[in-house]
């Protein structure tokens, strides 16, 4: 259960998670030692009394089957051989179509997920985009730097190499903070200049994204920082988020973390979108927000 890993600075950000993301892509520095620590998550995802007590769980039967190998709410997916093939995600598909019998989530995990090839990623690429409520997706990977892009930017990355904070850089930071206080200051007239500022260096989908996706842990770090919790994310860059955010209020900021997940899931979960459009209605929706 996750109560054993109480040490792992994961366990303050697993428990105190609202909502659970579709998908996850965990990095670790070695995937056997990491992956009771993964499989206790997923226990959480999927049982009710893990989630809602957790240090009364030792007697459940779902855990039990989990440890087992026998939970069918459950699919853990391997590499066979050097890849995971096609087939394997196609079948994992149908699997996962059926109604829970259990009456709990479901939870798929694929391990060395660098090892799927371009098209069992394509095939896992529409899951991931379109899950069913209730399916939540683990990827993990020794290296996430092999993940293809359209995986990598669809899943929320957590990284449990010793000490590491995701490994992004000021370079990738530091544009996102400068985008949220431009947006934060500036009046409605202006709009079309933050857009501009934001497409100019987030000009496809996959890239806009993941910019979403950093910009959720600027946001929480920043929340964090303010109600003097330790940030789970960007630790090396927590003065820079300070000092750059300083004159945004707090429910300015949650205003601004609800609108960015709800307009990454749009991104993710529908194909067609135009993404000038998309970004005019993004920005118009942020600007909604009081300034202070």
């Amino acid at each position: 259960m996750l109560d054993d890993y109480k040490d792992n600075k994961f366990y303050d950000y697993a428990t105190n998670l609202q909502k659970y993301y579709h998908a996850y892509l965990f990095e670790v520095d070695n995937l056997e030692k990491s992956y009771p620590l993964i499989l206790a998550f997923a226990k959480m995802i999927i049982c009710k009394k893990h989630y809602t007590n957790l240090t009364n769980c030792s007697d459940c039967n779902i855990c039990h089957l989990i440890d087992e190998g026998y939970y069918s709410d459950l699919k853990v997916i391997e590499p066979d051989g050097i890849s995971i093939k096609k087939e394997a995600i196609e079948n994992l598909q149908k699997e996962l179509s059926l109604k829970s019998v259990n009456d709990t989530n479901q939870v798929y995990i694929i391990k060395n997920a660098e090892k799927l090839n371009l098209s069992s990623a394509n095939s896992l690429l529409k899951f991931i985009e379109e899950p069913a409520p209730g399916l939540y997706g683990i990827l993990i990977t020794e290296n996430r730097k092999q993940i293809l892009p359209t995986i990598f930017s669809r899943c929320n990355l957590i990284s449990l190499k010793g000490n590491s904070t995701l490994d992004y850089s000021l370079e990738e930071v530091q544009p996102l903070l400068d985008f949220l206080k431009t947006l934060n200051s500036l009046k409605e007239n202006f709009l079309p200049e933050v857009k501009s500022m934001f497409l100019d260096k987030y000009e496809n989908r996959d890239k806009i994204i993941a910019s979403f996706n950093l910009l959720e842990k600027i946001i929480d770090t920043k929340i964090k920082i303010n109600y003097q919790i330790k940030p789970i994310f960007l630790e090396p860059f927590c003065d820079i988020i300070k000092t750059n955010l300083e004159d945004i209020s707090n429910d300015d900021l949650i205003f601004y973390l609800s609108k960015i997940v709800q307009f990454k899931n749009k991104l993710i979960n529908i194909s067609n979108l135009n993404i000038n459009l998309f970004m005019d209605k993004f920005v118009i929706e942020m600007s909604k927000c009081e300034v202070n």
